[in-house]
């Protein structure tokens, strides 16, 4: 119960930010999310040996996650900074060369896997040609996960029986999973009817099963990280959840989705 009612409070609160926000409040929101998590992901990494360097990695995905925002040139340079930061690192730290070639991989994996996510959370915030559709896409994103997350956790335990990746979360199950995008589907059908009332019905439902499916993958990559360092949780910050990483990772997931969807196929961004 504790879960779904801190779920739930967080969901709402995210989807008042999101819709009611000024824009500069929201974007540093995120930045300080990405920040957050890049902290917990580097307590996770250095548990497997791939300790990030936090003066490269937490501003490189700031950074990064900047640079996908203003387009353009912007994230090629914001890269190519980043991979020279984390070989400089390695070139001037104490430790053997393989110990700091480690460190350098864990270092751009944070940075590249934080920055670019977040970076398309951004993205949705700060839509050019129309902020307000970018916002409205990134409530039914979240939206999408959190139902999504409450169908699978619900169904796997109603009607799970066969795992989904034993290795990675033996708790999640292939039922669980489809009760999952079942209702991440049926929660985006809300937008039409509630915030979204230009978006076609076809594509809220699309949109809502892509954000779920994709959302299950992002949980499943938090667990590749979790198992490797032997954690139950990124964190304990949040009741009933643990870190930011635990309860962000499905989103993380679901907003490139949600955003290259709307940019290439339904064109409602």
């Amino acid at each position: 119960m504790k879960r779904l009612a801190t779920g739930l409070t967080l969901a709402l609160v995210a989807l008042a930010a999101i819709r009611y926000a000024p824009p500069w409040f929201a974007e540093t929101v995120v930045a300080g999310l990405a920040v957050g998590c890049a902290v917990e992901l580097g307590r996770l990494l250095g548990r497997v040996g791939l300790e990030p360097w936090p003066a490269v990695a937490i501003p490189g995905a700031v950074v990064a996650g900047v640079a996908f925002v203003l387009g353009g040139g912007a994230l090629q340079g914001a890269l190519a900074g980043l991979l020279l930061a984390g070989l400089g690192s390695a070139l001037v730290a104490a430790g053997e060369p393989r110990e700091r070639l480690r460190r350098f991989a864990g270092t751009i994996a944070s940075a590249l896997y934080l920055g670019l996510t977040f970076g398309h959370v951004a993205g949705l915030l700060a839509q050019p040609a129309n902020a307000e559709r970018g916002r409205d896409l990134l409530m039914l994103a979240v939206l999408a996960v959190y139902a999504g997350d409450v169908g699978a956790y619900y169904g796997g335990r109603a009607l799970g029986r066969h795992r989904l990746a034993p290795r990675l979360s033996p708790g999640k199950t292939v039922e669980g999973a489809v009760c999952g995008v079942a209702l991440a589907a049926g929660a985006a059908l809300l937008a039409p009817l509630w915030f979204f009332r230009a978006l076609p019905w076809g594509h809220a439902l699309a949109l809502g099963a892509a954000a779920g499916s994709a959302g299950i993958l992002g949980d499943l990559a938090e667990s590749l990280f979790k198992r490797a360092a032997e954690v139950k949780d990124s964190g304990a910050l949040l009741p009933g959840h643990g870190g930011l990483l635990d309860r962000l990772d499905s989103l993380l997931f679901a907003a490139p989705v949600v955003y290259w969807y709307a940019r290439l196929v339904a064109d409602v961004a």
